[in-house]
């Protein structure tokens, strides 16, 4: 039995298949300091895979140290990149206007 509890598929062609959930949680007991070696006779699981799990982990460490998946981190980085966008067309209105009302004239309401 794996960690998670729940089963696991097998696939012929490569074996075992792994649930990123259950990556994550044999990657956590890694870094909490489980030893490599019984993670793997534990779980019969070659070394080699928990290395190339991590390594596509790399990039994806949350504030507290906690692993996060790729894909979150992926779907967190797109939606800084929208935000961006949107801020510097925000700011080119902005700017804009200041003009406008400076060609008018006119004070920018506070605030502005």
């Amino acid at each position: 039995m794996n960690t998670s509890g729940t089963t696991v598929q097998k696939d012929r062609k490569r074996g075992r298949s792994w649930s990123p959930e259950q990556k994550m949680a044999l990657l956590q007991e890694w870094r909490d300091g489980t030893p490599l070696e019984e993670i793997c006779r534990r779980e019969g699981l070659a070394s080699w895979s928990l290395y190339r799990w991590r390594k596509g982990l790399e990039r994806g460490l949350a504030q507290k140290g906690e692993l996060v998946p790729k894909p979150q981190l992926l779907a967190a980085w797109r939606r800084v990149d929208e935000l961006e966008k949107a801020l510097g067309r925000k700011t080119l209105e902005n700017e804009i206007l200041k003009k406008a009302f400076e060609l008018k004239g006119l004070r920018m309401p506070e605030g502005s």
